[in-house]
């Protein structure tokens, strides 16, 4: 059996698969796509936070896509969290 790993083509294989892993890497960075960021709001209140899109507001205002109630009292914010199950 041949080894395809081994010699020029092998090495040609992994060279352009590293190349293209790292652009993509790189690529990411430029566009600050740094995957899902959640933080307590700094600007809630600390009103009661049952009713689901309460507190949006706060969060947009912080820069964030949207807010959730995590408890009665905590609002949290997320940003770039798209598809995901909050």
């Amino acid at each position: 059996m041949k080894k395809v790993a081994e010699g020029p083509l092998g090495t040609g294989k992994a060279f352009v698969c590293l190349s293209l892993l790292m652009l993509l890497v790189l690529s990411s960075e430029k566009m600050e796509s740094y995957g899902c960021i959640k933080r307590k709001s700094g600007k809630w209140l600390n009103d009661t936070c049952f009713i689901p899109g309460t507190c949006n507001a706060p969060c947009r205002d912080e820069g964030f896509d949207s807010g959730h109630c995590k408890n009665l009292w905590t609002c949290i914010c997320y940003k770039n969290c798209t598809g995901l199950s909050l």
